[in-house]
């Protein structure tokens, strides 16, 4: 298999696994369980970094340009309306 299909793979699967981390620990009471979703979850944000890092200087990804000052403030505005 190729090494950009395994690293693709790879960060889907981490991505879901963040995923249900998030919901687990907003529904947890129990707070050493808590902490312990938070430990794991935060574990996996560091692989999936590393594993967007290494797809990203690999070519295998381009991430998108970044956002203008304008789009920041219009996303700003949908969603503080929205709370609101």
């Amino acid at each position: 298999m190729q090494e950009k299909i395994m690293v693709s793979d790879a960060l889907s699967q981490i991505n879901a696994s963040l995923e249900g981390y998030g919901h687990m620990i907003s529904q947890t009471a129990n707070q050493e369980l808590r902490q312990q979703l938070i430990q794991m979850r935060n574990s996996c944000e560091t692989s999936q970094y590393e594993l967007f890092e290494l797809a990203k200087n690999h070519g295998y990804y381009e991430p998108a340009r970044p956002a203008t000052d304008e789009e920041i403030q219009s996303v700003k505005r949908i969603f503080t309306e929205r709370v609101l």
